[in-house]
């Protein structure tokens, strides 16, 4: 097949792996949260903020490595796994050793066991992370989304039950543990590769000199985007981070099911077309343009929608999501197009520039949290907000320097998709005031969606969008592509 053929293979089955554990995680989680209290995913929420930094660490920026270097051998796959065998090892001893500490920093004991048993993760996650670079450099995303939406279906069913007998909050630390172990044990099934006992001082230093500054900005931008949960946990306590974490992941779940989709597929094609700079700022403006079309509506349609959505949901006792979740929403429409720029980054090699940008964007970070935190949960949020704003002006700016690209340029790419998206969601929210508002929650959003599709859909064909029609183009495609692909088998 050819690279389009590749990527647009790719991409269906890449979003379908997003869609389907997406789509299973928010049941699970909708479950989860008619059983559990917000307390409770307060302090796992606390927990976690640890260990998803303890698990970035463990990467290293060595799978990204073994995806952008365009030549590797069994050496690489190899030395790579064993330094992330080793770091992993290392952050699981680690960990287990800083449970009081964590407890004591929360002032939350039941953080002292949770983080003991949670321990053992970063080691049984390093043990896959070679297998699923290996997945993506191959373009095998097929085997990918068999292994995330398996997982996710698995924990998630063992912390219902968990939940149902009285576990508590080590439900879902239990959906935790399983579904890092099955994940890893199902990349090691369908990549086939097992480590040989090679390892290359030349070929690890290599991979270091792409890595380090990706772990570097990995480690900082992990803390920038988990930063307000820790905040939120230790100065305003659990219940708020619950709050808080609700509407962030109900934030997350369009974000993660268009804006990583492009991004996980796009990174192993730009990096073969790094050197073809016009090409290669061709497929980021097309990738950036396609996320948007999908993505806008989808968070305008969010906030809009909010109030029955979370009502619906997760009922009464988790109203107070409802103001945040309206803010996280345009925070998330603006994000979804700064996703490609990491791809940039890290296709071009300029990981280096990245961390250092970070760096710079660590400190505004900081500045807008503690003006923030002074005026309680709204307060934070807005900060966070308009940290994300400056954020991404600069990642673009920095960007173009590269591909001959300025922000504007961009930003006036998507416009007219803004503007489609924002005319559906007054649609969709002059509907429900005015028509659906005192019918049950199930009806207005079912009223609204539908408003809000035909809305959408009908101006993007009034007004005869390019984009639109381009991903009209590429559908097609793929359904064209779809009966040789199965030949070939």
């Amino acid at each position: 097949m050819t690279l389009r053929q590749h990527v647009l293979h790719a991409l269906s089955w890449s979003f379908v792996s997003r869609a389907g554990s997406q789509l299973f995680q928010l049941g699970f989680s909708i479950a989860l949260a008619r059983l559990l209290s917000p307390s409770e995913f307060g302090l796992i929420g606390m927990l976690l903020a640890f260990t998803g930094f303890a698990q970035a660490l463990a990467d290293g920026g060595l799978c990204s490595a073994l995806i952008y270097h365009r030549d590797i051998s069994e050496v690489h796959k190899s030395t790579a796994f064993w330094i992330q065998a080793a770091a992993g090892a290392s952050l699981s001893i680690l960990f287990f050793l800083s449970a009081p500490l964590i407890a004591v920093f929360y002032g939350a004991p039941p953080l002292y066991a949770l983080s003991r048993f949670l321990a053992c993760t970063f080691i049984i996650q390093a043990a896959g992370l070679v297998h699923n670079a290996i997945l993506m450099r191959e373009f095998r995303f097929k085997a990918i989304a068999g292994v995330t939406i398996s997982a996710t279906l698995l924990s998630g069913c063992v912390a219902i039950v968990l939940a149902i007998r009285g576990f508590g909050v080590w439900a879902l630390a239990w959906q935790v543990l399983v579904s890092t172990a099955a994940t890893t044990v199902l990349l090691w099934l369908q990549s086939g590769w097992r480590p040989h006992f090679l390892f290359d001082r030349e070929v690890a230093h290599d991979l270091g000199r792409y890595g380090i500054y990706l772990l570097g900005y990995s480690s900082v931008n992990y803390w920038m985007r988990n930063g307000a949960n820790l905040l939120i946990g230790k100065a305003v306590g659990a219940h708020a981070l619950g709050i808080f974490a609700r509407a962030y992941t109900f934030m997350l779940l369009p974000l993660n099911n268009i804006g990583a989709v492009f991004s996980q597929v796009m990174f192993p094609a730009l990096a073969r077309v790094q050197d073809d700079i016009p090409r290669f700022r061709m497929h980021y403006l097309t990738a950036t343009r396609l996320i948007a079309l999908v993505a806008f509506p989808l968070m305008v349609g969010v906030a809009a929608l909010s109030e029955p959505l979370i009502l619906f949901l997760l009922g009464r006792k988790w109203q107070e999501v409802i103001p945040i979740l309206q803010i996280l929403s345009f925070v998330g429409m603006f994000q979804s197009i700064i996703f490609p720029v990491g791809m940039v980054f890290m296709a071009l090699g300029k990981t280096r520039d990245q961390f250092f940008l970070t760096v710079t964007l660590l400190v505004l970070f900081v500045i807008s949290m503690a003006v923030g935190i002074r005026f309680g949960l709204l307060g934070v949020t807005y900060g966070y907000a308009i940290w994300t704003l400056i954020s991404g002006w600069l990642n673009l700016s920095l960007i173009g320097r590269y591909i001959r690209l300025t922000p504007a340029t961009v930003l006036t790419s998507v416009a007219q998709i803004a503007l489609i998206a924002g005319a559906m969601g007054a649609m969709v929210m002059f509907v429900d005031i005015r028509l659906a508002h005192g019918l049950p929650y199930i009806t207005r959003l079912g009223i609204g969606f539908l408003a809000g599709f035909i809305c959408y859909l009908g101006l993007c064909v009034v007004t005869r969008n390019n984009t639109f029609e381009e991903m009209t183009r590429l559908v097609s495609e793929r359904f064209q592509l779809r009966l040789p692909l199965y030949r070939m088998k």
